[in-house]
């Protein structure tokens, strides 16, 4: 019996951190890469779903863009998919 067993993933919200960098003025990948100090190649592969986020990947964005009164910080711009 070969079954395939799905399990839950995190999925980075692209389109929300995009809005939450707009206003900052990074509008390029390579601009929102670089404010988050992860390599450009990590972003692309993260923010189009072809590789989960990193824990130096989450932790840049929450140090960035999290807010330490928000408790929700991290389900802002993370969720978790069952593939």
């Amino acid at each position: 019996m070969n079954e395939t067993k799905q399990r839950p993933v995190l999925v980075f919200d692209a389109a929300a951190f995009d809005a939450a960098v707009k206003d900052l003025g990074y509008e390029t990948k390579a601009a929102k890469a670089d404010f988050l100090g992860v390599s450009r190649a990590s972003y692309s592969k993260v923010t189009r779903g072809l590789e989960q986020p990193s824990p130096g990947f989450i932790a840049a964005v929450l140090h960035k863009l999290g807010d330490a009164n928000e408790p929700d910080s991290l389900n802002r711009f993370f969720r978790a998919e069952v593939r």
